[in-house]
This record gives structure tokens, C-alpha cells and sequence, in this order.
């Protein structure tokens, strides 16, 4: 069978590189030869290098989108890429992708098998963002999709139960793959540089979006004796820090953040009750394990809340922003960094993701 993956979220996402090419790459080093369809809107902001250096890819195809996405059309797009004279696995990243895939299926029939990533808890983000359309289109989206003789893919079993309880989805058609943190880039922690007066350093890496409550960990942490946080986004954060203890870092490619880490202690992350939240796997949390970093979740840390408050290697789960002003923080010693990062890169890596997507292809193939 032929194998593609389909994206239709662009190269500008936050997570292109981590989640959808560094997956591609590591499969396509196993010898299984993806061809990797980028849906691009063409009025995005585009970095020309990066845009050249894809295209320059044998195994990477771009279709163009517009603003408002006409699935149907797309679809089309999507077929004339696939080679027809075998069968296929089009596999597809999130609820959009995966309905333009269900329709590539039903035009094609038989040939065509799809396989859904399930991301999140979709319809409910974009009703908490206030996008009531958006939340009625991806309803009915995965009405169909779960009612359909596909494969999926849930980033927790969380999420699994949540949409099982509504559509009854069959086992044997599903695997669990967490956004796993890309393991050739971020890789295994290294003895930190000496410091006269050794602070215990706590890092954040994440977007520029509200929910991401960096503002919130800021003001929790300012003026922290012993504490230092170094906050790293996308793009500058618009407030005023005048705090010593506090330094903003930002545009930092994966693997400057990758070199920055390892002089870090601790990764933190801060999510609300929601429940898209609670069902999520959120990459910075495997990514922080994956270098070593013991992880502080504030309220919730997505579905990684239960391993980590179950297991105090791993870091603290706190109810609260007061509740963190009494944790009592030490270093972190070369040695725990050491088997935290085994025990993610054994369980949370995009190596580990890669095995179970391998046997979930090999698996559709003997039955096709």
C-alpha cells in the first residue's frame, strides 16, 4: 500500500516541526516512504527559506487553500497527489484532514483507508475561544467520521473514553499515540555548567495564547528567592518585567531550546479545569521530560496530571498558584535527570509513536 500523511494546518503551525516533519523524517528513516501533503493557505506569512528547503523535498507536496476551506475541494487536490494503481493509507492530522480523507474514501471506495489522529477535544476549543460555527462544523465532522469503517489514533485514553462514550468506537480500530516529544532533537540532559551561587531554575516554553497562562507564571514566580524562570515564546511578550529573577526569551529554534535545557531543573506548565484540557497531551510536557526536567503542573498538566501527581520522580502536580509558593525546590541532580528522560523517551518520545503508527500500517495492510 501507498502511505501519505496529510496535514492541513500549514507550515506556520506552532507544531509543524515537532509533531508533523519530525514524525515524517523518523518514519521515512524506518524505510516506509510517506509522502507527506501540506494543505497551505496561501495568505499566511511564510518564511521563503523554510518554504524552499521544503519544497526542495521529493517526499513533500503542498496544496494550496484559501482562507475559508472548501473540504470538497481540497479533496480533489488530495486525489490527484495519490498514486491510484495501489491501494492507500491516508493518514490524517486532526478533525479537517480526516473528513477531507473520509472523503477521498468514499470517492475512491475500497482503495482508500484512513486513518483519523484524533488531537483534542475539538469542538469544545472552539466553543471556549468563542467560534460557535466552527464548533457545529467539527460536531458534525466527527458524527460522520466515528460512525465510519476508519482507524484512529487518540492522544490519550482519556480522550478515547470521552468521544467512546458518545459514538462507541471499536478498540480494534484504535491506537494511542501523546504528542510526543521529538527525540533526535531534544536529547538526552548533560552535566550543567558550575555556578557560584546555584539558583534553581525553572523554564517555560510555549505560545503566546491566552490559555497558556504565562502571565499567570510569571507573577506567581517574581521575586522568588532561589528561583530563576526563563520564559521562551514564539514571539516577545507584551508586558514589563522588572524583575531580576525573571528573563524572557523568544523565537528560539527546538534545538536552541534543546541547548538551553540542560542547564534547567524543572519545565513548567499552567492549565485551566476545561475539559479539552484535561484530555490533551501537551508537548511541552513530554518535551521537559524528555531533557531531564522534573515537570511543575499548576491545576493540570492535561492528561499527564495523573502519571506525574503518582510519581514524585517526575515532578509536582499543585492545585494552585498559592499551593506553589510552598513547594520546597532543590536541584535536580544530573543522575534523576537521567532516568526521567529514559522513562520518556521509553513512553512519551516520537520514536515510541513511531512503532505503534509502523504496526497500525502493518496491521491495515494485512487486512487490505
Amino acid at each position: 500500500m501507498k502511505l501519505y500523511y496529510l496535514t492541513i494546518e500549514g507550515i506556520t503551525s506552532t507544531v509543524f516541526n515537532s509533531q508533523v516533519n519530525g514524525l515524517i523524517t523518523n518514519l521515512n528513516k524506518k524505510g516506509w516512504q510517506i509522502k507527506l501533503l501540506i494543505g497551505q493557505k496561501y495568505r499566511s506569512r511564510i518564511s521563503i527559506p523554510k518554504l524552499l528547503s521544503l519544497l526542495s523535498k521529493k517526499h513533500i507536496n503542498f496544496i494550496l487553500i484559501g482562507t475559508t476551506i472548501n473540504h470538497k475541494n481540497v479533496a480533489e487536490k488530495v486525489i490527484k497527489k495519490l498514486d491510484k494503481s495501489k491501494s492507500v493509507i491516508l493518514h490524517c492530522r486532526n478533525v479537517e484532514a480526516a473528513y477531507i480523507g473520509l472523503l477521498v474514501k468514499r470517492k475512491l471506495n475500497i482503495s482508500v483507508q484512513v486513518i483519523y489522529d484524533v488531537r483534542g477535544y475539538v469542538e469544545q476549543e472552539k466553543a471556549f475561544f468563542k467560534e460557535p460555527d466552527r464548533e457545529q462544523l467539527f460536531k458534525a465532522f466527527n458524527r460522520e467520521l466515528f460512525k465510519s469503517e476508519i482507524y484512529f489514533s487518540f492522544v490519550s485514553k482519556e480522550l478515547y473514553a470521552l468521544y467512546n462514550s458518545k459514538y462507541n468506537i471499536p478498540l480494534d480500530r484504535v491506537i494511542f499515540c501523546n504528542s510526543g516529544y521529538n527525540d533526535s532533537v531534544f536529547t538526552p540532559p548533560i552535566e550543567s555548567k558550575l555556578e557560584i551561587k546555584p539558583l534553581v531554575k525553572i523554564l517555560f516554553v510555549g505560545g503566546n495564547q491566552a490559555y497558556q497562562k504565562t502571565e499567570e507564571i510569571i507573577c506567581a514566580l517574581k521575586g522568588k528567592a532561589g528561583i530563576e524562570l526563563t520564559v521562551v515564546t514564539p514571539k516577545p511578550l507584551l508586558i514589563d518585567i522588572q524583575h531580576q529573577n525573571i528573563k524572557l526569551l523568544n523565537n528560539l529554534s527546538q534545538s536552541e531550546v534543546n541547548l538551553l535545557a540542560n542547564d534547567f531543573d524543572y519545565g513548567i506548565i499552567y492549565r485551566g479545569s476545561e475539559l479539552f484540557n484535561q484530555v490533551a497531551t501537551p508537548t511541552k510536557v513530554s518535551e521537559y521530560l524528555g531533557k531531564g526536567l522534573k515537570v511543575i503542573a499548576i491545576n493540570s498538566a492535561g492528561a499527564y496530571s495523573k502519571i506525574i501527581s503518582e510519581n514524585k520522580t517526575l515532578g509536582f502536580l499543585v492545585k494552585s498558584e498559592d499551593e506553589l509558593e510552598q513547594l520546597d525546590l532543590h536541584k535536580v541532580t544530573l543522575e534523576e535527570k537521567k532516568v526521567i528522560s529514559e522513562y520518556a523517551k521509553r513512553n512519551f518520545s516520537l520514536s515510541r509513536n513511531v512503532e505503534k503508527y509502523i504496526g497500525l500500517y502493518e496491521k491495515i495492510n494485512e487486512r487490505f
